[in-house]
């Protein structure tokens, strides 16, 4: 170690205790990390919001922030909060990487809690925690406290402490109110009254009057960091778009029911009812015929061709693209992260891999806190394929594995960035795979067409991506716009046309939205790190 690399560590007054970790390969710390803990600790006062990009090893800063704190003496006691299926994982990392232990049960004795924010709002957890004065309170997932009227919000006001984490990376999700509402709980009128804040800030609600006035406020309580400019480039993203023919049954069922989708969606906005469920429907028909029976079997709009289109429908024993991820599994012969939208697909995929005698496990929301442990733990330990729903597009840490298959596509960029990032991040030392799986001559044509080819999603890292989908969304909800071309269009070219303009407006939002501004961008420099899972 030395130079510059020395000279930043040794800022940190708990670099003593942090050298024996990174020295034994435990602990892998990254200039921007080192960088927002002393941040924090020195120029923001112990209160943020750390709102890195998704991958950028929010947990390592937080315990580089704990550790920090405790070496200057300002600690004595800590609570983290945290989505339920990711309390173990938080356990295991501060306790492999740092040393941290913590309890598990408010009889227990020590100086660190770990608690899920579901079972901490409710009674008796909630009232003993509200009990007690916490040095420093952690919360992950903080975007779950933006709405100022729900229990987790009210639960985190109520908390005696005197500094407050709140880590998320999407800190503005819909609205600037509740941006407004997170850096309330870390700096209590920092941006004055509501009614101050909305006349001074607020042109429309997702649309600010100074965005430059905004962000130096904003500075004053928020680090984030991207990762653009972090100095720590990821391994590459292999892109392939795969596709698959429908068998006849499978076309069949696809036509006539897109045919009656188009003219029922017609239907209900002329007499303007909601068509949120028709959107439903296609998204399930691109995936299986086991995700779409259900709600299909419901639908009686549908009229004479409805019991023909179900028993269609359960006529068909596998869908052709889960013969495709078979063979893709067969190929690769590793770990395998394949995702779905919905549990029925997930089943399908994961019955389909035992019968080619090919290791598989479903992830979804279903599962408890022991039984998601055990899945991961599986994943890391033994390979074999990994079938999730979005349940495991958040929080997790997949760098075991550097392939992934989407078995079909959310019409969210959001949510297939958070996919990505489970694998494509901070630790992966691999070239990252991805595979696009896509039933030719269908919607999911257009979509992947849309997502690949005219906003590029897949082929970079996407920084920014939820700033941009607010500007976007101005006119109205990205889902909603492409439902709107999908089944409000027939003519080819129109429905081609209409996907250019909105490829066009991403890539025009893309440039525009820089956050912060090339000026702003700090210089990184390296820092000695260690590597390993645990």
């Amino acid at each position: 170690m030395s130079g510059t690399p020395e000279a930043l560590c040794r800022r940190l007054k708990a670099w003593p205790y942090l050298e024996a970790w990174v020295a034994e390969g435990r602990l892998a710390m990254h200039p921007h990390q080192v960088e927002a803990a002393l941040s924090v600790v020195e120029r923001l006062g112990g209160s943020a919001i750390l709102a890195d990009e998704v991958g950028l090893g929010k947990t390592i800063e937080t315990g580089l922030i704990l550790a920090e704190m405790k070496a200057r003496g300002q600690i004595a006691n800590a609570l983290i909060l945290t989505p339920a299926g990711l309390v173990s994982q938080w356990r295991a990392e501060l306790e492999h990487r740092f040393g941290f232990v913590a309890s598990a049960s408010p009889r227990e004795s020590g100086w660190l809690w770990i608690f899920s924010l579901d079972a901490a709002k409710r009674s008796p957890l909630r009232e003993q925690l509200q009990a007690v004065w916490w040095d420093v309170v952690v919360v992950d997932e903080a975007h779950h406290l933006k709405n100022a009227e729900t229990q987790n919000y009210q639960l985190v006001a109520g908390l005696w402490r005197r500094h407050l984490l709140l880590l998320t990376a999407t800190p503005m999700e819909n609205r600037l109110t509740e941006l407004y509402n997170l850096v309330n709980l870390v700096k209590p009128g920092a941006f004055g009254s509501y009614l101050r804040f909305y006349r001074e800030f607020i042109l429309a609600p997702r649309t600010p009057k100074s965005a430059r006035h905004l962000r130096r406020l904003l500075g004053q309580v928020m680090v984030r960091n991207r990762r653009t400019d972090v100095g720590q480039p990821l391994p590459p993203r292999r892109v392939a778009l795969w596709p698959v023919t429908l068998t006849a049954p499978e076309r069949t069922l696809y036509d006539r029911l897109t045919a009656g989708l188009r003219q029922e969606y017609r239907r209900r906005v002329a007499a303007q009812q909601t068509w949120l469920p028709l959107m439903a429907m296609q998204r399930q028909l691109c995936s299986s015929p086991q995700a779409l029976l259900p709600t299909l079997e419901r639908q009686t709009w549908l009229g004479p061709e409805h019991p023909e289109l179900v028993a269609l429908a359960r006529a068909i024993p596998r869908a052709a693209k889960v013969g495709q991820v078979v063979e893709l599994a067969r190929h690769f012969g590793g770990p395998l992260l394949v995702f779905s939208e919905f549990r029925a697909s997930c089943r399908a995929l994961a019955e389909a891999l035992e019968e080619a005698a090919i290791p598989a496990r479903v992830f979804d929301g279903g599962l408890g806190p022991r039984q998601r442990d055990a899945l991961v733990d599986w994943f890391w330990t033994e390979g074999g394929v990994l079938v999730s729903t979005e349940a495991g597009g958040q929080g997790l840490n997949l760098q075991c594995c550097h392939r992934l298959v989407n078995f079909d596509l959310p019409w969210n960029p959001m949510r297939i960035e958070q996919r990505i990032g489970r694998i494509h991040r901070l630790g992966q030392s691999q070239p990252v795979e991805i595979v696009n799986l896509y039933a030719e001559a269908t919607i999911e044509e257009d979509i992947l067409h849309l997502l690949h080819e005219k906003i590029d999603l897949f082929r970079q890292v996407v920084g920014e991506l939820d700033v941009i989908l607010r500007h976007l969304e101005r006119r109205g909800s990205f889902q909603a716009r492409l439902i709107d071309i999908f089944l409000g269009e027939e003519d080819r070219a129109r429905v081609e046309a209409a996907l250019d303009r909105l490829g066009r407006e991403f890539r025009a939002a893309r440039q525009r939205m820089t956050w912060p501004s090339e000026e702003e961008r700090p210089s990184r420099t390296a820092v000695p790190s260690g590597s390993g899972r645990r």
